[in-house]
């Protein structure tokens, strides 16, 4: 058990460890690639929009047809980012040397889910192969590289309580310095 008096608030620091801290300017390595980090929000984005797609076509009827063309719209959106950022994964000299094979399928076994969740907005016979990929990536994602989407929310909000009770997250206010 937690010894030291509470310096902070726990609630403050999971909502920091959830939103704050994902901002580009808290993160170094997005400051420094901000259209990489835009094309990563938008993959993400892509592939929440896929996983609710495939929820609802479990359901008869729960996702409208008529959402159809805009749910291609974000998915080919994110499809091509997540392309570009497996080609600059593949000619960046420091991203080739940190890649495993696997990153380069995981990235592939997602745009092919994307691919899929595509042609099943455009046509529902495509339906099956999308539930298939989708189904593929679920099985997968507590296996590999996709871990995070199972573990993230849980493992932040952790990571927040622990440094919010600290007072450490989010970020104390600068001391203002007097002169004089």
């Amino acid at each position: 058990p937690a010894i030291a008096p509470a310096r902070g608030s726990a609630a403050a620091g999971v909502r920091d460890a959830l939103a704050t801290a994902f901002l580009p300017w808290a993160m170094e390595s997005a400051r420094r690639h901000l259209l990489s980090y835009a094309a990563g929000i938008v993959l993400h984005l892509a592939i929440f929009a896929a996983l609710a797609r495939l929820v609802a076509s479990l359901v008869p009827g729960l996702w409208p047809p008529a959402g159809d063309p805009a749910l291609a719209a974000v998915l080919a959106a994110g499809l091509a980012c997540g392309l570009g950022l497996l080609v600059k994964r593949g000619r960046d000299v420091a991203l080739r040397a940190v890649s495993t094979p696997e990153d380069v399928a995981v990235n592939l076994l997602v745009d092919l889910t994307l691919a899929l969740g595509i042609a099943a907005a455009l046509a529902p016979g495509a339906l099956p192969a999308f539930q298939l990929a989708g189904a593929a990536v679920l099985l997968y994602a507590p296996l590999g590289k996709l871990r995070h989407m199972v573990f993230l929310f849980l493992s932040r909000s952790f990571w927040g309580v622990f440094f919010g009770r600290r007072g450490v997250r989010p970020a104390p206010p600068r001391a203002v310095r007097r002169r004089g």
